[in-house]
């Protein structure tokens, strides 16, 4: 069976290859190296990078050495794992969408020991069929959506999500948010705000924020400044814009991954914009990449109480806001918190992302074992 694949491969090599391609030389070197397969995590789409090198460093712990990374080449270019501050050894093969479909279905899978794959959720029917039957493989799917759930999926595969909406589901709990060693920052003199992700009325309250700067503003606080990092932010803008606050916002559109990881941790807080009245889904079926960019770059977080209580955040580890009247006086405190204060949430913060990384770590074990 194996040899019967290997032919195949070599194929799909000449004629998928024949022309110049900058991935020749990774497709030959994954072929000279079969016998060393372990680990292979799969990111089919061009999102959810942010939850590869926490896995990778999950499975590193556990033990195992030679860990790949199949990727998108315009995945790729937003440099998902940054060697400057990301030290695990990865070996990065990368192929259009449609090749790594292709891949998937000849069998690349059984040259590994485990095939991990990022997102089940989209982009990924045909990889579906593939996996809708015995294999031999371990495979590992990503869930990031309890609503995108199939029925097949569970019976061959091990489900994973990042965070549990049930206690009795039979999804296993497994929280990626590690991106590499960055440097602890000390509070700024000028509190940089940060928000990341998608900017559309169903993602964030962006509402929240604009009466919020305009009051800080009103009541002659000045020693603030918000970065907004992310997409469909125009209608955001235009409304900074028309209230003349664009001195005290940064917009960066979206940017690499290794840009953002920087951004983020030299901020100072993260402010989800999440409100229960609109976005139910991040304690229903859902959670939100804000989370794991909190925990992993320990910069504490300005969170309403509804979303503190679900993810397990206290007035240790974060500062809460009950209602969206309260959100004001929480950035007020926030951006006059002392160094000390600052220094006992971000260690609190710390404890909590380090138990989280013991309970995923546990979850990972159990799927390993089976």
């Amino acid at each position: 069976m194996n040899l019967i694949i290997l032919i195949l491969f070599l194929i799909l090599n000449f004629f998928l290859f024949y022309s110049k391609n900058i991935c020749l030389n990774n497709f030959i070197s994954f072929l000279n190296e079969i016998k060393k397969k372990e680990v292979l995590i799969i990111e089919i789409n061009n999102f959810h990078g942010e939850c590869i090198p926490g896995y990778i460093k999950y499975f590193n712990i556990l033990g195992f050495r030679n860990i790949e990374l199949l990727i998108t080449k315009e995945h790729y270019k937003e440099n998902i794992l940054d060697f400057s501050y990301f030290k695990i050894k990865t070996k990065i093969l990368i192929f259009s969408q449609n090749k790594i479909n292709k891949f998937i279905s000849l069998g690349i899978c059984n040259f590994y020991k485990i095939c991990f794959f990022n997102t089940i959720d989209k982009g990924t029917k045909k990889i579906r069929r593939y996996l809708y039957s015995k294999h031999k493989f371990k495979s590992i799917l990503v869930l990031h959506s309890i609503n995108n759930l199939k029925k097949n999926d569970i019976i061959y595969n091990d489900i994973v999500v990042l965070k549990k909406f049930k206690k009795n589901s039979p999804f296993y709990e497994v929280n990626p948010h590690y991106f590499g060693e960055y440097e602890y920052h000390h509070k700024s003199k000028i509190i940089n705000l940060v928000t990341a992700g998608n900017f559309s009325n169903r993602k964030k309250n962006y509402y929240l924020l604009i009466n919020s700067i305009f009051k800080l503003i009103s009541n002659k606080i000045f020693n603030f400044h918000i970065i907004i990092i992310g997409n469909k932010y125009q209608k955001l803008k235009n409304l900074i814009l028309k209230k003349n606050l664009i001195d005290y916002v940064t917009f960066t559109g979206r940017i690499s991954y290794s840009l953002m990881y920087k951004l983020i941790s030299k901020s100072d807080f993260f402010i989800p914009l999440l409100d229960p009245k609109y976005h139910k889904q991040y304690i229903k079926t859902q959670t939100s990449g804000s989370f794991q960019l909190s925990y992993g770059l320990n910069i504490p977080m300005i969170i309403e109480k509804t979303f503190a209580n679900f993810y397990n955040f206290n007035n240790n580890n974060s500062i809460i806001y009950n209602k969206n009247d309260d959100f004001y006086s929480k950035l007020n405190y926030a951006i006059n918190l002392s160094e000390k204060e600052y220094k006992k949430i971000k260690e609190f913060l710390k404890e909590k992302t380090k138990k989280i990384e013991i309970h995923s770590l546990e979850n990972l074990k159990k799927i390993l074992s089976k």
